[in-house]
């Protein structure tokens, strides 16, 4: 038996602002590796950041992916989401010929005999996600190695989020199932499913999980994957107690100290202390100003452990970042639309509509909604698996 080589990657966020160059740099990097070392390429939704990215975004993602020399799968994920009807980047990227999307269809590679399916779902509201399984019903492809490529949140990695894709949601006779969406990497052997989670390639969050980046290599014939890590820009994770009385400046300073600045690292300290009073919050700007040159600074003060007003916080630079004004825009619709007993369906649908659509287009929408002619629920559509060939 002939072995496929298949690079898994994911989650570039391409035009990420906090790393905008970084985004970059550090997925080529992979897709270079991944190239050098696979025979397909596949990769699990959110290669951008956003859903209309800027076009010098779109330009250099189009460079990154020109320098590929394997075949490319993809799938848009949460990031891209648009409504129906709208292009997301990821429809360009495959209209412009650098990649092929397998959203909804199975892919099949064949090399040296060995035939491998791809069938992927772009990522939906986490809400639909069962649903969306549901209505389009993949199913394996008879004499292929079958994955399923999907971005969604996963509830055996994430028990406490509210809603995800448990194991036993997926598809049934896969040899293997691929996952974006989490930034941290994962490998996950359950009830006979074989899961893969490459992670970002770009750092995110801050979190001390993050501090490997990479990709799978996993082979057809051994059945095993293999976690490949690419160079990054350093990341280093700290936390700092304070002692009585509390010195904020020179206990930061006396940790920075003792980081290596080479390639101007990231750097995330958490500080706690039993006492807070008398530290003057500013110091931490001024920290993180003086600094600048050096590190990427994130100085962040456990407010709880401190008995802070939250709002002490805000102006501190660096603080560590809440939901997004996208994020918040969205729960309060959903908010309203609970309250009111509306009835729109997909409610993140209507809020994508509301940023993109004319505003003809959203009043159909809304009447549609209205008159129950308008299904709402995932944005995948149903249809029978359509076989592409590479």
């Amino acid at each position: 038996m002939h072995a496929v080589r298949i690079a898994i990657l994911g989650d570039f966020h391409f035009g990420y602002d906090r790393f905008y160059d970084d985004s970059f740099i550090q997925a080529a990097r992979a897709l270079k590796a991944a190239c050098d070392s696979a025979d397909l390429i596949l990769v699990a939704g959110d290669i951008f950041d956003e859903r209309v990215p800027k076009q010098e975004t779109i330009a250099r993602a189009f460079e990154v992916f020109s320098q590929a020399t394997k075949p490319v799968l993809v799938i848009a994920g949460t990031h891209e989401r648009r409504p129906q009807g709208f292009v997301n980047p990821v429809e360009l990227l495959c209209k412009a010929g650098f990649a092929q999307s397998c959203h909804a269809r199975s892919c099949i590679f064949e090399s040296n005999g060995e035939k491998v399916a791809v069938y992927g779902l772009a990522g939906v509201p986490e809400e639909y996600a069962k649903a969306a399984i549901e209505k389009l019903a993949p199913t394996p492809v008879e004499g292929a190695f079958n994955i399923f490529m999907f971005h969604q949140n996963v509830k055996d990695l994430m028990p406490a989020v509210e809603h995800g894709l448990a194991t036993e949601d997926l598809p049934k006779g896969f040899g293997l199932y691929v996952c974006g969406h989490l930034h941290k990497n994962y490998e996950l052997r359950k009830d006979g499913v074989h899961l893969l989670v490459p992670g970002s390639t770009v750092l995110t969050q801050l979190r001390r999980e993050e501090v490997r980046k990479g990709f799978y290599l996993y082979d057809t014939a051994k059945r095993e994957a293999t976690f490949v890590p690419i160079d990054t820009r350093p990341f280093i994770y700290r936390e700092l107690t304070l002692g009585k009385p509390a010195d904020l400046k020179a206990a930061v300073e006396a940790e920075l100290s003792r980081i290596d600045p080479t390639g101007k690292p990231i750097v995330r300290i958490d500080i706690s202390s039993e006492d807070f009073s008398g530290i003057d919050l500013r110091a931490l700007s001024s920290l993180q100003e003086a600094y600048a040159g050096k590190f990427i600074l994130s100085l962040n003060i456990a407010g709880a452990e401190a008995g802070l007003e939250r709002d002490s916080l805000t102006p501190v630079a660096g603080h560590a970042q809440g939901a997004t004004v996208r994020e918040r825009g969205l729960a309060v619709l959903k908010k309203v639309v609970e309250k009111n007993g509306h009835n729109f369906g997909n409610v993140e649908e209507l809020f994508e509509l509301a940023c993109d659509a004319s505003e003809e287009q959203f009043r159909e929408y809304i009447i549609s909604m209205a008159s129950g002619k308008h299904s709402g629920g995932s944005d995948a559509k149903a249809r029978p698996p359509e076989n592409k060939v590479l």
